[in-house]
């Protein structure tokens, strides 16, 4: 949490209470951010009456930021968050005024709320909602059903009197006054150059990972073979701690992930831990403990046990963190809108590429080319999207040509729930712009935001149970470099992830890089599904979404337990199966009994709450 420099006693014990272990202080030496980080994640440094702290896996020493804050305008967090490399909360206080900032994925994230009448600033939204007493917005978890949540909706908390710093801005705490909050960043125009695009994004990852080795240490790294994790793990045995490779099995006997993975790890050092289908929990496993969540309901609930198992296992063996591939395929993988661009600059290669698509995902001509020609804004799309938001029919693929998937409730949403979804959807339309001015940037700018949703709480849910988990693919120079990248290249349908291949060329043999595409888990999904039918019905003999009025408990049972409804992607599934977790640990968490005063301080306070703190799509990769 981040207190402005001022006066404010009643605030200050308030947070104090939280049990948070750590305190940084203004230079005026009032409290200035509290909460619970380790040793490893913390840089900080201070000059006069400039103070800047780092928070999280970053390049930053502590000579950098003292010769940033030595500078005349050393309160400009700016040049300073241009050089450093990594996944990291920013925050200078100077002068009186706080400057704040998170990452442009939306995986550390700043929220806002009122203490005591006193702004502040935290990362964890429901930690601000329980200090001001804010009770959960039944209208705005309904929105939670929606898949894929749209823009501007996901900026949303679950709370009415807490509220979200969008990525791309900071925030400012005066000593008096709201907070306000100044843009930061746009995004870049897509027109580097493919050989100096691949150099700028092959740099990029090679300082993110870089950015999470130099402690040294047991490094865990997941390999499977795909050309996300297998970079990452010839970049992680740059660095000067161990390297302990994790490749995982599938059901289906056909997946080739440990093939590839057994090439590449025959090109690595280090050791390697090999975990089979058999040794991993199914997938749905577990879904009768909730267990602790986070701010915001878990997208992966399917594969959550299998998270914390792993977690747990390379914690026994004493890695550090655990380093994922999750994130590669929103920045790289191919997006047809691009052709809108391609077209305006080069119209012969747009038309090819069109006819691989249609090809590919089995377009009509027609039906593409009407799409390609639609010109509706961003806000006549949200408002259209708003209106079939309880259709049956899955909208057609040719949609990915324009802004986006429109989004879908699921079927067995309650006809409250349709009206109160739509009513927010219509609502956000006045003040709705797009990500970035050109459909595709705004597609995956969306997609990551999406899945950085649920990757935040697998950071959290790892890092409670074991060893935490870190997504190198959405630094913001890693997304900067993707989305900078000339659309012939980037999305192209004649080459899978062509972009990257260029870039790790020479760190990567190969032989390597020519893997066509990645293992597909949806057997395990299937598996998982029918293994644990018992459990998802006995879930919905008592849903706490069903007694709130948000979904039809009958129609879920019949999608768990029998024919699963046509049209309708697990992603839908997973969307409710988080809420219905996520409301029944606040459920249990409201009607817990007070701990015993002697318990919290003979267990040092809150351990892992403070600091700590899109969804997968078909086919199933790396099984999320």
């Amino acid at each position: 949490m981040v207190l402005p420099d001022t006066e404010a006693p009643s605030a200050v014990a308030a947070v104090q209470d939280t049990g948070a272990s750590r305190v940084l202080h203004h230079p005026s030496g009032r409290p200035w951010i509290v909460g619970d980080w380790s040793a490893t994640e913390l840089v900080h440094a201070a000059a006069g009456g400039v103070h800047v702290a780092v928070l999280g896996h970053s390049s930053a020493d502590l000579t950098t930021l003292r010769r940033h804050v030595e500078r005349p305008d050393g309160a400009d967090i700016g040049p300073l968050a241009d050089r450093l490399d990594g996944s990291f909360h920013l925050l200078v206080s100077a002068h009186g005024t706080v400057r704040a900032q998170g990452t442009l994925s939306g995986l550390r994230r700043l929220h806002h709320a009122r203490l005591r009448g006193v702004p502040v600033l935290a990362d964890r939204a429901d930690v601000l909602a329980e200090l001001t007493g804010q009770s959960v917005a039944t209208e705005r978890l309904a929105l939670r059903l929606l898949h894929p949540l749209p823009h501007p909706l996901t900026l949303l908390p679950l709370w009415t009197g807490v509220a979200s710093v969008p990525y791309d801005h900071s925030a400012l705490l005066a000593p008096d006054g709201p907070v306000r909050t100044v843009r930061r960043w746009r995004p870049p125009a897509p027109r580097r150059p493919p050989a100096e695009a691949a150099e700028a994004l092959g740099a990029a990852l090679e300082r993110a990972v870089a950015a999470r080795t130099a402690c040294g240490g047991l490094v865990a790294s997941d390999l499977s073979g795909g050309l996300d994790s297998t970079p990452l793990s010839f970049l992680a045995a740059r660095g000067p701690g161990e390297l302990l490779t994790v490749t995982f099995g599938s059901v289906d006997r056909l997946h080739d992930d440990a093939r590839w993975a057994d090439a590449a790890a025959a090109e690595l050092p280090g050791s390697r831990l090999l975990v089979g289908a058999d040794t991993l929990p199914a997938m749905f496993a577990g879904l009768e403990h909730p267990g602790e969540q986070g701010d915001e309901p878990f997208a992966w609930t399917r594969t959550r046990a299998r998270d914390e198992h792993v977690a747990r296992e390379l914690g026994t063996r004493g890695a550090r963190l655990r380093i994922s591939g999750e994130g590669g395929d929103e920045v790289l993988q191919l997006m047809p809108a691009h052709l809108r661009m391609l077209a305006r600059r080069h119209p012969v290669t747009a038309a090819r590429q069109l006819h691989g698509h249609r090809a590919r995902l089995r377009w009509p001509l027609g039906r593409s080319l009407r799409a390609l020609a639609d010109r509706r804004s961003y806000r006549d799309w949200l408002a259209d999207a708003a209106e079939h938001i309880e259709a049956v029919t899955p909208p057609p693929g040719t949609t990915l040509l324009g802004w986006g998937m429109p989004p879908r409730l699921p079927p067995w949403a309650g006809a409250e729930t349709i009206r109160t979804v739509r009513a927010q959807v219509l609502a956000a339309v006045a003040g709705a712009e797009p990500l970035a001015p050109e459909h595709a940037q705004h597609q995956m700018l969306h997609m990551v935001h999406h899945s950085a949703a649920a990757m935040r709480q697998a950071v959290d849910l790892t890092a409670r149970v074991g060893t935490p988990y870190t997504v190198p693919f959405l630094d913001d120079h890693v997304l900067e470099a993707c989305l900078a990248a000339d659309p012939a290249l980037r999305g192209t349908p004649f080459a899978y992830k062509p972009l990257l291949t260029r870039a790790v060329a020479g760190v990567v043999p190969a032989h390597l890089l020519r893997r066509p595409g990645k293992g597909d888990f949806s057997p395990d999904a299937h598996e998982g599904l029918a293994r644990h039918r018992r459990q998802l019905a006995d879930l919905t003999e008592r849903s706490a979404l069903a007694e709130a009025g948000l979904i039809d408990a009958a129609s879920l049972r019949r999608a768990c337990v029998g024919l699963y409804p046509p049209g309708t992607s697990y992603a839908a599934l997973d969307a409710t199966l988080g809420c219905e977790q996520w409301l029944r640990a606040r459920t249990a968490h409201r009607t817990a009994p007070a701990p015993a005063p002697a318990s919290a301080s003979a267990h040092g306070g809150r351990g892992t709450g403070g600091r700590t703190a899109g969804t997968s799509t078909e086919p199933i990769p790396g099984g999320h």
